[in-house]
C-alpha cells in the first residue's frame, strides 16, 4: 500500500498529536499524559518554527497534506511512553474526575438554585469506586479511543503493522535522562521543568490533580480483576515497552494479600 505509514499516522494518531520543525527536521508524536505539556511549553518553545495544528493550522495543513512515506524517512521521529497502568490512572484523574466534576459544579446553580454544591472533596474510597466503574464499563465494552486520545494504546504511536517507525522512544520513568538525549539531539535546553496542566486547571474545591489523585497509582489496582482488565487492554504496550515485570509484581502482591485475607478468614 502506497504511503501506508502516513495513512496510519493520519487516521490512527491524527493532527493534534503530531508536531514538526523544518529547521530541526524532527517529528514529535506528543503522547497524552507523558509530560508533553512540560516539553511543549518548556524547551520546545525555543524552536520558533515548531508547527502545531493547535497554533498554526493553515501552515500545518500545508505540510500535513504534502507528507509521504519517503519524506517521513528523512525526519528524526520521537515520542515518550509511560507505564500504561500509571497513565490510565493519571488520565482518569484528569478527564473523569477533575473535568467532569468541574463541569458538574459549574452548572449546579442551574440544577438546584440557591443550594450549596455540597462536598467538593472526594475521599480515596469514592475515587476508587469510580475508577472501578470506569474501567469495567468503558475499557471493557466501549471504544473510548474514538473520544479521547488519553486512553489510546501507546503502541499506536510507535508501530505500523507491527513495525516500529519511530527513531527514539523515551520513558516517563526515566524522563530526565531520556529528555537530555532528545535535547542534545535537537540542541535545545536539557532542563525539563515540571509544568503540569493542574497548575491552571483546578477542581471546584481548589485542589490540584495531584491532590485529587491522592495516592500512588498502584493504590488504584487493589483488585486482581481490574489489574487483568487494564493489562489486557494495554497488553501490547506492556510487552513492547517492557512494563511486564512491574505488572507481574503488582499482581503477585495483590494475590498474596488476597491469600492472606482468605487464610485469616478461614482461621477465624
Amino acid at each position: 500500500m502506497k504511503n501506508k505509514l502516513i495513512n496510519h499516522i493520519k487516521t490512527k494518531i491524527g493532527k493534534w498529536q503530531v508536531l514538526y520543525s523544518p529547521s530541526k527536521n524532527f517529528l514529535w508524536i506528543k503522547n497524552a499524559k507523558v509530560a508533553g505539556t512540560s516539553m511543549y511549553r518548556g524547551p520546545l518553545s525555543e524552536i520558533k518554527d515548531l508547527l502545531a495544528y493547535k497554533k498554526n493550522s493553515e501552515e500545518f495543513d500545508k505540510w500535513w497534506d504534502s507528507l509521504t512515506d519517503i519524506k517521513l524517512k528523512s525526519y528524526f521521529i520521537f515520542t515518550f511512553v509511560r507505564n500504561p497502568l500509571d497513565r490510565c490512572v493519571s488520565a482518569f484523574s484528569h478527564i473523569i474526575v477533575e473535568e467532569a466534576f468541574q463541569r458538574h459544579h459549574d452548572i449546579w446553580h442551574i440544577i438546584s438554585p440557591g443550594e450549596k454544591y455540597g462536598n467538593d472533596e472526594l475521599t480515596f474510597d469514592e475515587l476508587y469506586r469510580l475508577f472501578i466503574v470506569f474501567t469495567m464499563r468503558l475499557l471493557k465494552s466501549y471504544n473510548i479511543n474514538d473520544d479521547s486520545i488519553h486512553w489510546m494504546p501507546q503502541s499506536i504511536l510507535t508501530e505500523c503493522d507491527g513495525e516500529t517507525f519511530v527513531d527514539y522512544i523515551g520513558k516517563y520513568e526515566t524522563l530526565t535522562e531520556d529528555w537530555k538525549f532528545i535535547a542534545n539531539k535537537l540542541d535545545i535546553n536539557t532542563n525539563l521543568a515540571n509544568i503540569p496542566i493542574s497548575q491552571t486547571t483546578k477542581n471546584a474545591g481548589g485542589g490540584t490533580r495531584e491532590v485529587l489523585q491522592g495516592l500512588n497509582w498502584r493504590a488504584y489496582f487493589m483488585d486482581l480483576d481490574i489489574i487483568q482488565l487494564v493489562s489486557d487492554y494495554y497488553g501490547r504496550d506492556i510487552f513492547l515497552f517492557g512494563y511486564g515485570d512491574t505488572v507481574t509484581e503488582l499482581a503477585k502482591l495483590r494475590y498474596s494479600q488476597v491469600g492472606k485475607t482468605s487464610s485469616g478468614a478461614n482461621n477465624g
